[in-house]
């Protein structure tokens, strides 16, 4: 059965599928600003998402976590937008591993604090700080000591690998999904991959053969680019519309409802299509 790419083809949507856009970003950006304002955040999100069947996205803050920028200011903005759309965003704040430990520590104490359960990494674009630094090692055990969800721009295989093992019980999101993933994302249970890339037209497909959809998440890079561009290979990816089902909204909401970061309207929706 094809009825999601037709639903899709026809103007209909996606109905009776929760749509989680697991990759997207507020506020300013070094190249662009997806949105100047809290209240343009609120009112233009909304429309985008609403024209493209998304429930709700997974939003990471802006581009201070870049350079030497004080990567708190992306986090206010973060928390800004959220406490005004608490139901259609799950926050994952923004850290800068070349700050000090202590501050560090300052930064993630305040924003768990506030409810925020999700972290995104971008140590590559951060003087490649490793990402088995003891900065990001001291992270992974404070997510894994407070049960969150760490994504992350890039990992090696080796770093990947090695947290993965050590922090058995935290899930690990790749931002972007490439296919020498494969091997990893089928060996180790706690791993996963957003789907937003770069890649041919059909990895996903053989990406789903090799590793089963469980394992990917929608992601479309927004709003630095239009959310259908992370929607349109998994409605037209040959495969059943079960496996999409997984892919558009039901991974990422099993991994945030693990963690008590899902919104309740979502979690409702979650139990009433989750198969089983």
């Amino acid at each position: 059965m094809n009825d999601i790419k037709i639903q899709w083809l026809s103007g209909q949507g996606l109905s009776d599928t929760l749509v989680i856009d697991g990759h997207v970003h507020i506020g300013d950006w070094p190249h662009a600003a997806t949105f100047q304002s809290v209240d343009q955040a609120l009112s233009e999100s909304q429309k985008l998402m609403d024209a493209n069947g998304v429930d709700a996205f997974c939003a990471v803050s802006g581009g201070y976590i870049f350079g030497e920028a004080d990567y708190r200011l992306g986090n206010d903005f973060l928390l800004q937008v959220w406490r005004r759309m608490p139901e259609r965003l799950i926050p994952f704040l923004g850290i800068n591993p070349n700050d000090s430990r202590q501050e560090m520590r300052r930064e993630l104490d305040r924003m768990t604090s506030e409810g925020v359960r999700a972290i995104k990494l971008i140590n590559a674009y951060q003087n490649n700080y490793p990402g088995d630094g003891p900065n990001l090692m001291a992270l992974y055990a404070y997510a894994a000591e407070h049960r969150m969800l760490v994504f992350n721009h890039a990992w090696s295989y080796e770093v990947i690998t090695k947290i993965s093992q050590q922090f058995p019980e935290t899930d690990f999101i790749f931002g972007h999904y490439g296919s020498w993933q494969d091997s990893i994302l089928r060996d180790r249970p706690n791993v996963y991959a957003n789907i937003w890339s770069y890649g041919p037209w059909g990895s996903l497909d053989q990406g789903v053969r090799e590793v089963g959809a469980g394992k990917f998440i929608l992601g479309s890079d927004g709003f630095l680019n239009a959310l259908s561009v992370g929607i349109g290979p998994v409605v037209f990816a040959e495969i059943p519309d079960a496996d999409k089902r997984q892919i558009l909204g039901l991974t990422m909401a099993r991994l945030l409802a693990r963690i008590g970061a899902l919104p309740k309207a979502l979690l409702e929706k979650y139990q009433r299509l989750a198969p089983g």
